[in-house]
Parts: structure tokens; C-alpha cells; sequence
């Protein structure tokens, strides 16, 4: 089993790849065993390929008239939701175990981007092309591309929705992605975390809040906001120091001509104040 240390390196290791090369199903993992102290994760990633050998073999009796991408498709869903019983969970839905990978795979039910993260994980080991999207509360992601694509809804048994079935998306704001468009593993992963900072925030635990963001900077050292909210959050919590630090990140990130980093100028020159 590793020691917190160690999958802390890991994830560090994982911050450092391209976006599209983090692993997600095992960057999930060691995220969840940081909350799961002495756990071993050689069932849970035997676990992940068993889910993988399972579609494998439902996507070959199912290749026989039916194009690749709706194979895919029904091969995720027969294993996942079918074969072993992955569910959304429409009862508990904020309950904190849902965001975390090991306790879904132990309880069989989570949110739609941990299910999501599941079928993305087991439609990569197929070979398919697969994304999660830019969907605005609830997390669907697409296997395939272009027109050709069928768009998933992991937390409803891995249905396949229609792009009529979508509601039409608002007009984005200047330099924000669009919805529906494909995002990175990165992506998702923030996503997934930013779920569990949102129930800590609600719940008023600023410290379980920082966790989540020292975590979130390691997956995505190169987000200049992420280390904004840092900042802050250590100020909030009483951390002078360590919000200098990440206010200091931010900027040279972000550049002291851009508004987010303005706002680390700003950060920075109140907080020194403060230490002073």
C-alpha cells in the first residue's frame, strides 16, 4: 500500500503530463485512497480491468450488425450497468461518498462523473474514442466523434441520449469552452474534485475545502485560477504563508497584465502587508 506521501508524488506526476495523457481511472484511484488511509488498490484497478475484459467480450457478439460506436456503446452499458450493477445514486446524491472512486466501486452507485469516469476509463482499454463534456450539471460524455458520435448519460444506466434530446445550450461567454464540447481527462478529474469541494464548502469545512484544492493544483499546476482560490481559501483558513505562495503561483502563471492576475497582484501585495 502507498503512503500518503507517495500517492501525493504520484498525483504530481499526473499534474505533469499533457492533458489528454493522465490516466483517469487510476488518478480517480490514488485521489480517493488519500481519503482511505492503508487501503490496498490492487482490487480496485483488478476491478477496472475486469470492467475492461467484461465490455471486451460483450463487444464481440455484439460487432455482428451494429457499426462500432453503438457496440461500444451497448457493451458499456451491458457491463456496466447491466452485468455489475453501476447505478446513480437518486437518493443520497450529495452524499460524499459518491465522488470517491474506491467507495463507489465498493457500493456500486456515485454521481454521473464518477459513474462517467468508469465508462471512459473501460471504453479507453477498448481502443474507442471516448470524451467526457462540457455539460452543465449533469456530466455525459461522448463515445466516437462527429456526427458519427453517441452521447452516454453514465448515471442512467449509460443510456444513449439523442442531440435533440439535449437542451439547446446558452449563448458562452468570450474564451469560454462550449457546451457539449469534449473535455480532457484533466478535465473530468477537476470536475470530479470540485464536487467534493462544493459539499465541503456547503458543509462550512474551509479545511476540507483546502484539502481538495491542494489536491486540484497537483492535478493542474498550469491553471492560474486554481491557485487563486488556493490563496484565498489559505488566507480564509489562516494560512498567511502558504496563500503568498499560491498567490505568487498565480501571477506568474497568469501574468501581472491579465485580470486573474491583477487579482494575485492585488492578493499578494494585501496579504505581505498582513505578514508585515
Amino acid at each position: 500500500m502507498d503512503k500518503p506521501e507517495d500517492l501525493l508524488k504520484q498525483l504530481a506526476a499526473a499534474g505533469a503530463l499533457a492533458d489528454d495523457d493522465l490516466p483517469l481511472g487510476e488518478t480517480a484511484l490514488i485521489l480517493a485512497a488519500l481519503d482511505h488511509r492503508g487501503v490496498e488498490l490492487a482490487p480496485y484497478r483488478d476491478h477496472l480491468a475486469k470492467l475492461a475484459e467484461d465490455a471486451g467480450g460483450a463487444l464481440s457478439s455484439l460487432r455482428r450488425g451494429m457499426t462500432e460506436v453503438d457496440a461500444v456503446t451497448r457493451a458499456l452499458a451491458d457491463t456496466i450497468a447491466v452485468r455489475h450493477r453501476y447505478v446513480g445514486d437518486q437518493s443520497t446524491f450529495d452524499d460524499p461518498q459518491n465522488a470517491d472512486l474506491i467507495r463507489v466501486m465498493d457500493r456500486r452507485r456515485g454521481l454521473p462523473v464518477s459513474l462517467g469516469i468508469l465508462y471512459l476509463e473501460t471504453a479507453t482499454r477498448l481502443g474507442a474514442r471516448a470524451k467526457g463534456l462540457n455539460t452543465p450539471g449533469h456530466f455525459l460524455l461522448a463515445i466516437g466523434q462527429d456526427e458519427h458520435a453517441r452521447i452516454i448519460d453514465p448515471f442512467n444506466a449509460g443510456v444513449a441520449l439523442r442531440r435533440e434530446d439535449l437542451r439547446p445550450p446558452p449563448p458562452i461567454p468570450h474564451g469560454e469552452p462550449d457546451e457539449y464540447e469534449p473535455v480532457s481527462p484533466r478535465d473530468v478529474i477537476l470536475r470530479l474534485l470540485n464536487n467534493i469541494r462544493t459539499r465541503a464548502l456547503a458543509g462550512q469545512d474551509l479545511v476540507r475545502s483546502l484539502t481538495i484544492l491542494e489536491r486540484m493544483v497537483l492535478v493542474a499546476p498550469r491553471r492560474a485560477e486554481l491557485w487563486l482560490d488556493l490563496s484565498n481559501t489559505n488566507r480564509e483558513v489562516g494560512k498567511l504563508k502558504g496563500a503568498i505562495v499560491a498567490a505568487e503561483s498565480c501571477l506568474r502563471l497568469a501574468g501581472d497584465e491579465s485580470t486573474i492576475g491583477r487579482e494575485a497582484a492585488f492578493a499578494l501585495l494585501s496579504l505581505k502587508r498582513m505578514v508585515n
